[in-house]
């Protein structure tokens, strides 16, 4: 394990019980989380039967979205480096009855994804991750003619001067990073390697879903 990977497991370890609440606090400065996740959610065109890894499942949200999505007889994978993220995730689980999720405790840039994935979706997790290109190469691979890469995360807005990024250092933080994850783009190798891509942008820039189509799909 990178000392990076490390210190994000620390660092979510310590948060794990209050993740969900404290996150809630975000909508009290008008962003509306859920709207973003269902926004990348049906980017992935997900169909009954289907496979999807949920990359960085943190708590869980996703899962039931997912396993709706893809009804009994598909799979969903939540996959996150932190064992006590998963433990919460466990408990969403098992109280909605979800019996075709299962969860992975893996570093996303060494995990082995299963034959036949229809679409993968990381919601706000790659740019706390160095090696994000790589773990969105790896997915590529993996990923079924047609399937989907989907990416919901933050970005700096081309209208915020660069001389205020440190003030975003107190509000980055608490999430286990700092303001050097401005320069991470993990759009960029999403868009570069797909067949067809788009991005779609919300809360004035910034927060980003990027979509991207591996070739050779008939739906």
């Amino acid at each position: 394990m990178t000392t990076e990977s490390q210190r994000m497991v620390e660092v979510y370890r310590k948060r794990a019980k209050r993740y969900d609440l404290t996150s809630n606090r975000l909508y009290l400065i008008g962003q509306r989380t859920m709207a973003y996740k269902h926004l990348a959610l049906e980017q992935l065109a997900l169909r009954p039967g289907d496979t999807v890894v949920d990359a960085g499942c943190g708590t869980g949200h996703n899962l039931p979205l997912l396993a709706e999505a893809v009804g009994p007889t598909g799979r969903v994978i939540g996959v996150d480096l932190t064992d006590a993220m998963l433990e919460q995730a466990e408990d969403r689980v098992r109280r909605a009855g979800l019996s075709q999720v299962e969860l992975v405790q893996a570093d996303l840039t060494t995990y082995q994804y299963p034959e036949d994935v229809r679409g993968i979706i990381a919601c706000f997790s790659l740019t706390l991750i160095g090696e994000y290109a790589k773990i969105v190469e790896r997915g590529y691979e993996a990923l079924s003619p047609g399937g989907r890469w989907v990416v919901l995360d933050y970005r700096l807005p081309r209208w915020w001067p660069d001389r205020l990024i440190p003030a975003l250092g107190p509000m980055i933080a608490p999430f286990g990073g700092d303001t050097s994850m401005v320069q991470r783009h993990p759009w960029e190798p999403v868009e570069e390697a797909a067949a067809r891509h788009r991005t779609l942008t919300r809360y004035g820039g910034w927060v980003y879903v990027t979509v991207g189509e591996k070739a050779g799909g008939d739906r």
